[in-house]
């Protein structure tokens, strides 16, 4: 008999544990591989069916609950076995779990739930076969206890029947799908939905007001998770991440973290300590209140000081500021040095705003990482070490009443935050809505007076005011009704243990001190669980923005160095192009067989009309980009075989529309060469014809530019620019329109800057004003990505093509300004025997002869 009843105690012990394991191991399981759960409408009815047999054994067992409170209230003594009242709480609490999982997965995944029935109905009979020799009791309770168990036995024999109704419709589902591939096409029918995957409700839900900034980056994280086979394979790509987070050479931030893991455990020790020591102390003045218990009381103090910020918690705290410092930098600065060597492809394309905002992502990861191991992991520490706790204080029926009380709470708080969300939203996007219109009536306001419309935006705002508190009322009110849920739970748990407890303390079981160490402990271990809410937010959150930022650094650069490169060596500037072929996009060519050849110390113009090329060329010589056909080549050298830094080394560039920092204007001409003294940036100003213009502002060349030079006119942008080269002193010039902002007065001095800089060394420079690059030894006019013609300046005239063509529109309108210029001042302009000139060659070409050949034709 001794040997039934213990195994009968064991298979009731095991029973609850063997389920939630096989159930939650299945469960993950399927989770982090996203294995395909059933969809459509046969599996549907299934489930229904399974909800409500398993919500019948659930039923079953909390009559079990039930009838042991009343058996002991009617003997007034808790004299039932304490394994049979473990049993039936921890048996209620898994089929709890089991009937919340089925009513919140419309299309879950089988197998948990298979495993766990099938286990179910082993250990059912199993206990049933052991215990029937033993229940010998012709009670009331015992026949209700008999039929419950009868009943929970067939549920579970018609719940595994279920199950084999389920798999062979699926079966039957997954063969019509695979020989009607064409029907489903035409039909558009859906396709299976992952389990564990972002999921389709989520996304949906994000997307209810079309406007969820996150719903590319959800989508992507969901296309990855699928294509590395679920959550395993996609974590395994946050591995170039570790390096980063963990501090395997630094020994400072590694004794910090050492600290912090040892706070953590220390920790947990005086979370119990502290309660038990409360409780020693009620036991020791209630045995002698005449007596004081100093040493109890001292110890309590202690372990209270041990327990708060002013000990062990201020150097936790500042070796997790320290951790989180060093790993926020580290990512910050791979983050940023990665979008520093991306190509202009990736920054042409990419959104400013976007960008910022994956560079600061590096805070969020870590939110992620310190939310799952310094607060998840503590959390549930705690539950593991408040279970063996109060089983060792008081009983294990106990402890499975805090574990019910805290997957309740932990599953409301989900669950309110779940059914909040699109409230939360809404009321979002109402006051977004109350503040726009404000912000348009108040920066309106003389349109509103013009057209006497003030009562008409009054009514307007108010309707918008009153949407608003709609929907933040009802967002309040369901937030309070889930608050209130979550204390209820609280609420019950502690009355049902504390019922317990005192049950106990009257019997004589256990001391008075041991209730007050049970309400302290319990008070303890439910702070933690009132942040999940907020961890479950977190980590929603900060899992979007690591998938940012791993999007980011998985970006790789179209241009990049090759490993065999080597640094690039100008010795004459020889520069050639060799067929060069080029697109942005494929499916058009930007540059087509372009080739030609530049000296050392020679000085080429591309010209041509916008569109033409010009400034993709200079992109290319750079190597913004690099060739789609053909090779560039300095001094023999293929630019693709040497490093990008040393050949940027070596040329200079005036872009077509400069940009500064917004810092003093010495700095940023200094910005070409740091080690240069103000002296040599002074005269780099002066050789740009712009330092007078400095001198004239009230903090000379300490005067801040502001925001991308905003501060600064565009010809004085454009000198700055010209001065930043010069200061440089490049082996090869990049002149990308450097002279399109500057007026006719500058103009000049600013050429006479450009000859001192190109002379002796190879300047290619792009041009809409054709007088600047009269001068130049080639003139390659480019249209449509080819070079149409070449020569020099006089060459091209004398052939009266496309470039006399372009040079007769600039020289006329300048001849029409200039006489402009006579009819409003009584005096000659400066430049007027310019305009003859210019004159005199726009009549050569329009008389040249391919000109007169056109005419008589």
């Amino acid at each position: 008999m001794a040997e039934s009843m213990a195994a009968a105690e064991l298979l009731e012990y095991l029973y609850p544990a063997c389920m939630i394991c096989s159930f939650c191991a299945l469960l993950i399981f399927d989770w982090i591989t996203l294995r395909t759960a059933t969809t459509g409408d046969r599996p549907a009815r299934g489930r229904r069916t399974a909800l409500t047999l398993t919500c019948a054994v659930f039923l079953t067992y909390v009559g079990h609950v039930v009838l042991n409170l009343v058996q002991s209230l009617q003997r007034r003594a808790l004299d039932i076995p304490e394994h049979r009242i473990v049993a039936d709480l921890a048996d209620m609490y898994v089929w709890g779990v089991l009937v919340a999982a089925l009513a919140t997965s419309e299309t879950p995944a089988w197998d948990p739930f298979a495993a766990a029935w099938l286990l179910a109905f082993v250990f059912e009979a199993a206990v049933c076969g052991v215990a029937a020799p033993q229940t010998g009791g012709t009670t009331g309770f015992d026949v209700v206890r008999t039929v419950l168990q009868a009943l929970r036995i067939g549920a579970v024999l018609m719940l595994l029947v279920n199950m084999l109704r389920i798999m062979r419709k699926t079966e039957e589902a997954d063969l019509e799908e695979e020989a009607g591939p064409l029907l489903s096409e035409t039909n558009g029918s859906a396709s299976p939905r992952a389990y564990g995957a972002t999921g389709n409700e989520s996304q949906d839900d994000e997307s209810e007001d079309g406007k969820d900034p996150d719903k590319a980056v959800k989508e992507s994280q969901q296309r990855r998770l699928e294509a590395n086979g679920g959550w395993w394979g996609y974590t395994k790509e946050f591995k170039i991440f570790i390096p980063y987070l963990v501090p395997f050479k630094n020994r400072k931030v590694q004794f910090c973290l050492v600290i912090i893991i040892i706070h953590m455990f220390l920790d947990r020790f005086v979370n119990v300590m502290v309660p038990r020591q409360l409780g020693i102390i009620t036991d020791e003045l209630a045995r002698d209140y005449t007596v004081m218990p100093w040493r109890a009381v001292l110890l309590w103090v202690l372990l209270n000081w041990a327990n708060s910020f002013a000990s062990f918690g201020l150097i936790s705290d500042i070796a997790r500021t320290h951790l989180h410092n060093w790993s926020s930098s580290q990512i910050r600065q791979l983050a940023f040095r990665h979008v520093m060597s991306l190509s202009m492809d990736f920054h042409s394309n990419k959104d400013s705003g976007d960008l910022i905002k994956s560079i600061g992502q590096a805070d969020s990861l870590n939110d992620l990482l310190e939310t799952l191991f310094f607060q998840i992991v503590p959390v549930l520490l705690d539950v593991l070490i408040a279970f063996v706790y109060i089983s060792h204080l008081f009983s294990p029926a106990m402890a499975v009443v805090f574990l019910i009380v805290g997957t309740m709470f932990v599953w409301t708080s989900v669950a309110t935050t779940t059914m909040v969300r699109p409230k939360r939203r809404m009321y979002t996007e109402k006051s977004r809505a109350e503040s726009k219109k404000m912000y348009e009536c108040v920066s309106n306001w003389p349109t509103i007076s013009y057209f006497n419309r003030a009562k008409f935006e009054e009514e307007s705002y108010g309707r918008a005011v009153q949407d608003e508190m709609s929907a933040q009322l009802v967002y309040y009110v369901l937030s309070s009704l889930g608050y209130a849920v979550q204390y209820l739970i609280v609420f019950g748990g502690l009355l049902t243990v504390s019922m317990m407890a005192i049950f106990q303390i009257s019997e004589g079981r256990k001391p008075i001190g041991s209730f007050v160490t049970l309400v302290m402990y319990w008070s303890s271990l439910m702070s933690p669980l009132h942040m999940i809410t907020y961890h479950y937010r977190l980590i929603s959150s900060a899992t979007v923005d690591a998938e940012r930022l791993l999007q980011l650094l998985q970006t790789q650069p179209t241009v990049k160095s090759d490993n065999a490169a080597l640094p690039l060596k100008v010795t004459d500037g020889h520069v050639t192009f060799e067929n060069v072929g080029f697109s942005y996009d494929e499916r058009k060519e930007t540059l087509k067989g372009l080739s030609f050849t530049v000296l050392p110390g020679q000085t080429v113009a591309l010209v041509g009309e916008t569109g033409g090329g010009k400034s993709t060329t200079l992109k290319l010589l750079f190597r913004f980009y690099d060739v789609t056909s053909g090779s560039i080549s300095i001094d023999g050298q293929d630019l693709r075989s040497v490093t990008i830094d040393s050949l940027r080394q070596e040329l200079g560039v005036v872009p077509q529309d400069p940009s500064l920092f917004n810092r003093t204007i010495m700095e940023n001409v200094r910005y070409a060469r740091l080690d240069a003294t103000d002296e040599e940036v002074i005269a780099a100003c002066q050789a740009a014809a712009v330092h007078d213009k400095i001198m004239t502002f009230p903090d000379k060349y300490q005067s801040k530019v502001g925001e991308r030079g905003v501060k600064l006119s565009g010809g004085e942008l454009q000198r700055i620019a010209i001065a930043r080269v010069i200061l440089k002193n490049p082996k090869i010039v990049l002149l990308d329109e450097a002279t399109s902002a500057v007026d006719s007065s500058i103009e000049a001095q600013i050429q006479a800057a450009f000859k001192k800089l190109s002379a002796g060394r190879t300047t290619f420079v792009v041009a809409h004003r054709l007088s600047t690059i009269m001068d130049a030894d080639l003139i390659l006019v480019i249209d449509q990505g080819q070079i149409i013609e070449r020569g020099t300046h006089e060459d091209l005239i004398r052939r009266g093509k496309k470039y006399c063509e372009l040079w007769t529109k600039q020289t006329a309108a300048k001849d029409i300004n200039a006489r402009s210029d006579v009819m409003s001042n009584s005096e000659p302009p400066e430049n007027v025997n310019s305009t003859d000139t210019a004159k005199k060659q726009s009549t050569a070409c329009t008389n040249s002869p391919e000109n007169l050949l056109v005419d008589v034709n």
